[in-house]
């Protein structure tokens, strides 16, 4: 188990990698073997390798996240944090449309998408990370430009 304060730093440094676009530094927060879908419902997938080819691509479309306040469970493991998000629409966004996530914007090279998700960690005995979910539907999706 790890405290609550720590598992809150945790996530909230999580964020700060992400948007410095620190992808090893971030991946030195997870555990080898670490489980993650984004969003919840869109398929499970394992693996640092997986999760790099994901945050790389958060990353290329200078992803921004501005976290809340993060709030930790009474199990000492889980921790979760509303994020309010921009980023490029290009290059994840067509694939965001495909999916029927979002209306493709008619200047995709001037849009950016902006949502509103939860972030749930799962972390292990060591301070690793083993679980990260992010929750958002439709309605929390948008493109501004």
């Amino acid at each position: 188990m790890i405290d609550e304060r720590s598992r809150k730093k945790l996530i909230l440094e999580h964020s700060r990698r992400m948007n410095a676009a620190d992808i090893d530094g971030l991946l030195e927060l997870y555990a080898d073997e670490v489980t993650f879908e984004d969003p919840v419902g869109s398929g499970r997938r394992t693996g640092r390798d997986a999760l790099r080819a994901h945050f790389e691509e958060l990353a290329a479309a200078g992803i921004s996240e501005i976290p809340g306040e993060p709030v930790a469970g009474q199990d000492g493991v889980h921790v979760l944090v509303p994020v309010t998000a921009t980023m490029d629409y290009l290059p994840k966004g067509p694939g965001f449309a495909e999916r029927g996530w979002l209306t493709a914007p008619d200047a995709p090279e001037n849009s950016r998408i902006t949502w509103d998700y939860v972030l749930m960690m799962r972390a292990g005995a060591g301070g690793l990370i083993q679980e990260l979910q992010m929750f958002w539907g439709r309605s929390d999706i948008g493109i501004t430009g």
